[in-house]
């Protein structure tokens, strides 16, 4: 027996670790207790001298015992049915029983090392071959919530471990998730912003491809006109003659319709009353201005435009869709005090229909 020196519980000679509390019981190093030595003899007495012995006298032979004849046991004696006389007939012997053996008695439970598989005894606590702690054989697993007996029912499946590979699994998962809520997102986005830039597209994609066509405004209004110079003139085709406001010059403005929307890509300016110069500098001509592009549903595209103080028509890029009205604003002119105050001779509109 080996006596652990930790807590001194008492341990079998084989063991290598305490059941108690799990210390290591004996090292290879020769460090193992070594069992228990036997005491000192005490010093022998000094021998008495002999007496010399008298003779014996010869015992007589014994005559041997005669083994005993194991008694029978005695049969119970059945009495038997009567016969025909009436009389009792042989008694008939009862059937011997053999004898019941007792049920074998279990052998004790033993708890298997869940590290090395040794069996131990149910006492200890720690493995005698490895150290390592037993664990008690669990009781019954307590009794599953009835909402979570339906929910493993609803799935066709009992509750198990999740292991590495339901770890991957679900992480595949989610990633799948995660992308389809983004392709939904970007496929909301393009919903909604998509056609507008899909328009937008194919509108600079003709706008590089097709050349531009006229687009005469279907009437021509204006804020004031000054006597001989109705607002009809701006788009009248005769750069002799011009448009020009009753009153000042800055914020009158003039507008021409279209009897359908259009794509705008260009206005020309042709400013001054003629394309003389000495005409040209004896009125006003205007040097800013700025074109408002209405389209169907009301919305305004504006654009500043400066010119130069020179006859002759003069081009800017304009570019607005489904327009529908288009008006010019007088911010600035040339040649202030001057009558007229402001003059323009030409407005042309190019695009596509």
């Amino acid at each position: 027996m080996i006596t652990c020196t930790e807590c001194g519980a008492t341990n079998g000679h084989d063991d290598q670790f305490c059941g108690t509390c799990g210390e290591f019981l004996h090292w290879d190093d020769g460090s193992r207790p070594d069992p228990p030595r036997p005491k000192p003899a005490q010093p022998v007495q000094p021998v008495q001298p002999v007496q010399p012995v008298q003779p014996v006298q010869p015992v007589q032979p014994v005559q041997p015992v005669q083994p005993v004849q194991p008694v029978q046991p005695v049969q119970p004696v059945q009495p038997g049915p009567p016969n025909r006389h009436g009389q009792q007939a042989d008694p008939v012997p009862s059937p011997v029983e053999d004898p019941v053996d007792p049920p074998p008695r279990p052998p004790d439970p033993k708890l298997a090392c869940p590290a090395c598989g040794v069996d131990n005894a149910p006492s200890r606590r720690f493995c005698r071959s490895c150290g390592g702690e037993l664990v008690a054989p669990a009781g019954p697993a307590p009794r599953r919530t009835w909402w979570r007996r339906w929910w493993d029912r609803l799935r066709r499946r009992a509750p198990r471990r999740r292991s590495l590979r339901d770890d991957r699994r679900a992480a595949r998962a989610t990633r799948r998730m995660l992308l389809i809520v983004l392709a939904l997102c970007v496929v909301g986005v393009l919903a909604v912003v998509g056609p507008p830039l899909a328009r937008r597209a194919v509108d600079e994609v003709r706008d590089r491809t097709e050349d531009p066509a006229s687009l005469v405004p279907a009437s021509v209004t204006a804020s004031s006109e000054a006597s001989g110079a109705g607002a009809p003139r701006l788009t009248d085709g005769a750069n002799n003659r011009y448009w020009a406001p009753s009153g000042e010059a800055v914020d009158a403005w003039v507008e021409g319709r279209f009897a359908e929307p259009v794509r705008l890509l260009t206005v020309v300016i042709t400013p001054g009353v003629g394309p003389r110069r000495q005409a040209f500098l004896s009125a006003g001509r205007p040097r800013g201005l700025t074109v408002v592009a209405v389209d169907a549903g009301g919305r305004q595209h504006r654009a500043d435009v400066e010119l130069r103080d020179e006859p002759g028509p003069q081009q800017f890029d304009v570019e607005a869709s489904d327009v529908v009205r288009v008006r010019l604003v007088v911010r600035s002119t040339y040649g202030p005090g001057l009558t007229p105050s402001v003059a323009i001779g030409e407005a042309e509109f190019f695009g596509r229909r």
